[in-house]
Formats: structure tokens, sequence, C-alpha cells
């Protein structure tokens, strides 16, 4: 049985460690609104990084679509065109959280005109449907690939079929625990890790995927979860050990926002 936790640091005397310049990172922009400056979003809540580290921002935009998934969509914590041009002039492309469980061609065809929006290079679309990703994978070419921590991955022979069909895939993030697995996983280059962790790490059901996806096509108005009756929180209260992941081979991760640096950054002069 594998020994939990043995792979998390306290942020606090480890931030240093996430700034080394060999490290790529994917950051949640969950919590960017509208009117926010994105490039001050990402400065207040990746404090710990250099944002020129940051190589995508993954998320949702203001038109919406019933391809999102993983979060329920809100137009108001959406990237803006602005946000977007932003974006680009810093080289930060855009990771679109196209996740939804229930894509069919038909879901697929009429949303063509919302993926040739965002269709450049750079851009990624993160997957949890193969059908979806052999879709875009025909017409769609200059987009990446990724799939997407639902997929799972947590097994040598299932990482290796997704090698066939994804540019990169994320592992989740429980399975930053287990160093033997990390250690046989190959092509390390096409893998992407959390650095840091939120309720998905700990929760024992993850009931709330699949009902996003049905909320986010209209198909139901309500949404279990288990993260209060577990104790558990959408923020990051968990960080990895980035430094022993490098060591292993590891250089992309991604990162969700932490509550733990507002105080802070709130009673700091600008």
């Amino acid at each position: 049985m594998k020994e939990p936790l043995k792979n998390v640091v306290d942020i606090s005397v480890s931030h240093s460690a996430f700034k080394n310049p060999a490290f790529s990172y994917s950051v949640s922009g969950r919590w960017a609104e509208k009117k926010a400056e994105i490039l001050k979003y990402l400065q207040f809540y990746y404090i710990y990084i250099d944002i020129r580290q940051i190589e995508t921002v993954f998320g949702s935009t203001t038109i919406p679509s019933g391809l999102y998934g993983g979060r329920v969509y809100n137009p108001a914590q959406s990237f803006t065109e602005k946000h977007l041009d932003t974006l680009y002039s810093r080289d930060i492309s855009l990771a679109l959280t196209l996740t939804n469980h229930f894509i069919t061609k038909e879901t697929y065809a009429e949303n063509l005109s919302f993926l040739e929006v965002y269709h450049r290079e750079g851009n990624v679309i993160i997957c949890t449907s193969d059908e979806f990703a052999r879709m875009l994978r025909r017409d769609f070419p200059l987009y990446k690939i990724r799939a997407s921590i639902i997929k799972n991955l947590n097994t040598l022979e299932k990482v290796n079929k997704a090698f066939d069909l994804y540019d990169d895939v994320v592992i989740p993030m429980e399975m930053n625990d287990d160093d033997e697995f990390l250690e046989s996983l190959p092509q390390k280059e096409r893998i992407m890790l959390f650095a840091n962790a939120a309720c998905a790490y700990n929760c024992p059901a993850r009931i709330c995927y699949a009902d996003i996806s049905k909320f986010n096509q209209n198909k139901t108005g309500k949404i279990r979860c288990s993260k209060e009756k577990s104790g558990l929180y959408e923020f990051a209260y968990y960080f990895f050990n980035v430094e022993k992941f490098n060591s292993m081979g590891y250089s992309k991760f991604k990162l969700i926002p932490a509550k733990l640096f507002e105080n802070y950054l709130k009673s700091t002069p600008a």
C-alpha cells in the first residue's frame, strides 16, 4: 500500500523551488473575472512562480459552449477577448477545458464555429472524450490535444494508450504519491503533473464531473458533490515536491489558485 502525502511540501519554505526556469506551467484561470487584468490575476494567485514560466492558462471563455466540463460554466469568470489578447502578447496560450462527458457528433457539429475561433498554434484543448479528440485531430490540426485528469490515467497501460491519441497527458494528482508509478512512465516530456492540489486529491467519489457535464448542457439542475461532506476545498491546500519530480524527469506542471497568499498580498504595498 502506498504511503500517503510523502511528496507534499510546505510552500512557505519551498516556494523558491517552483521558480526553476526549467519548469513550465499550465495554470488555472478559474477565478479570473471579466473586469480583471489577466496579468495581475496571474501575479496575484501564482506569486511563487515567474510569469514567464506560464505556457498556458486553462479555463473557459465568454463564448458559451456545451463542450465545457470539469467546472460549471460561468461567463463572469471566463476569459474575454481582452484577456486573450494580453496572454497572446506574452506568448501564453489558451487551454480550453472541453472535458464534457457527453460530446456527440451533433454536439460537435453545433460547436464548429466556437472551435474555429480559438484554433491557432499553441492553443490547447483538454479532453475527456477520445471520440472528440479524434474529431479535433481530423478537423483542427493547430490545436494541441491534452488528456484531462478526468480520464484517470493511473496505470502505465492507460498512459501508453493515451499517447497514441493525445499530444500530452495529465496524471491524476493522487498518483503524485506513487514514486514507483511516476518513475515507470515513459516519455515524461509528454506528461503533466499537478504541482498543487485541491479537493480532487482526496475526494472519495468524484461524482461531480458527470453532473457538471450534464449541467453545462442544460440536462440537469442539480450537481452532486462530496467535498463539503468530506471537508474538502476547491482552492489548493497541498503543494508537491517539484524538485523531486524533476529529478525523475518531469518539468511540466499544472497549478490551481491557492488562497493562502491572499492576506499577504492584500497587506503588501504595490
